[in-house]
C-alpha cells in the first residue's frame, strides 16, 4: 500500500519557564503524546514545504509529494471514460462558469 502525506497535530505537555523554553523542550523530547489527529494533507504550511515528513520511505519533501500527488490526480481524471451525457454536462457547466467569472471580473 503507497503512503501519502498527512497533517498530524500532536498535544505534548513540557514543563519550562516559558513558552519559548516549552517550545525547545518539546522539539528536543523523546515524544509521550497524549492527544494525536491525523487528516490527510491538502496543503502544506510555507516552513514545512521544503521538509521531508517523519516516517518517509524516500528523501522528497512535503511540496514535493503534494505536487506529485496532485499531477497524478489531474492525470488520472483526464484518462477516465465517461459516458458522452456527462461530457456533455461538463461542457455545459464550463460555458456557464466562464460567463460567471468572466461578470465577476467586470
Amino acid at each position: 500500500m503507497e503512503k501519502k502525506l498527512y497533517r498530524v497535530r500532536v498535544v505534548l505537555f513540557v514543563m519550562a519557564e516559558n513558552e519559548s523554553a516549552a517550545s525547545l523542550a518539546a522539539t528536543q523530547a523523546r515524544f509521550d503524546i497524549f492527544e494525536c489527529a491525523a487528516r490527510k494533507a491538502e496543503n502544506v504550511d510555507p516552513e514545512w514545504k521544503d521538509a521531508i515528513p517523519y516516517n518517509a520511505d524516500d528523501n522528497r519533501t512535503c511540496s514535493e509529494i503534494l505536487s506529485n500527488r496532485q499531477q497524478t490526480t489531474h492525470l488520472a481524471a483526464r484518462s477516465l471514460k465517461l459516458p458522452p451525457y456527462v461530457n456533455t454536462d461538463i461542457s455545459a457547466f464550463n460555458v456557464a462558469n466562464q460567463s460567471i467569472q468572466a461578470g465577476q471580473q467586470s
